[in-house]
């Protein structure tokens, strides 16, 4: 099934700036390990050293929030997974 994974500005330095990547994958963690296939640099940026997302990683389907236990949730062919690498400052 065929996914589009939209990125968010600061993670698309390790797509050759591409904002949208075409990846495979049945839930939205599928997807991200495909993309990951094709980009290892991203890692770095979503993952801390125990493996686990960090905080500021959070994840979309057609525009709706899915949190962490959603990530296996099944996808639609068609459907759009956004990356979003939130960052604050004050």
């Amino acid at each position: 099934m065929s996914v589009n994974v939209r990125l968010s500005s600061l993670l698309r330095k390790f797509t050759n700036w591409q904002e949208v990547v075409e990846v495979s994958g049945d839930n939205p963690i599928a997807c991200l390990h495909n993309v990951e296939a094709q980009f290892p640099g991203i890692r770095d940026w979503l993952y801390d050293k125990q493996g686990e997302f960090l905080p500021q990683v959070q994840f979309y389907v057609n525009g709706e929030r899915v949190y962490a236990d959603e990530l296996t949730n099944p996808l639609k062919d068609g459907d759009e997974v956004f990356i979003l690498l939130a960052i604050g400052g004050g």
